[in-house]
């Protein structure tokens, strides 16, 4: 567990460099935090429900009983899945574009499938301002750079 937890820390302190989310949090809204991305990402991950409740009820309190279901729904759907499981799976949902919650570039990262009505969305999808979090690609491109992913499976 130390190993995790000192992963954990370090990339808190890596964004953390690059957000200032330790020194400013009241800047972040909950949805697009780095901090709770970054914590929500690890809980998941590991299964540690405890670490993110604590996490949400220190600092959004009024949000944590929504904010447990929601993760309690993604954590159910989570899916470690390998090159080939991820391509198949992106087909057979006729997927457009992902969303990650931290880095795309980073293999831990979650993806999650965003709803394209027509070429125009996905296109002003992918070309939305990005950040180190919540990157938007397309399915053909994540594929390239690793071969097993983290994909929230529910459908939007």
């Amino acid at each position: 567990m130390d190993s995790n937890k000192n992963s954990l820390d370090a990339r808190i302190a890596r964004y953390n460099k690059h957000y200032g989310f330790l020194e400013n949090p009241q800047k972040f809204s909950l949805v697009c935090n780095p901090h709770r991305l970054i914590v929500r990402n690890f809980a998941l991950r590991n299964n540690r429900r405890d670490l993110y409740e604590e996490y949400i009820r220190n600092f959004y309190p009024e949000k944590a009983i929504k904010e447990l279901v929601e993760f309690d729904s993604c954590l159910m759907y989570l899916k470690f899945l390998t090159k080939e499981e991820a391509r198949y799976w992106f087909i057979s949902n006729d997927t457009k574009v992902v969303e990650s919650d931290i880095q795309v570039s980073e293999s831990d990262a979650i993806l999650r499938m965003l709803f394209v009505e027509n070429e125009q969305d996905r296109k002003d999808l992918l070309h939305s301002d990005q950040s180190i979090v919540l990157n938007r690609v397309t399915p053909e491109s994540i594929l390239k750079s690793r071969d097993h992913f983290w994909i929230d499976t529910r459908i939007c």
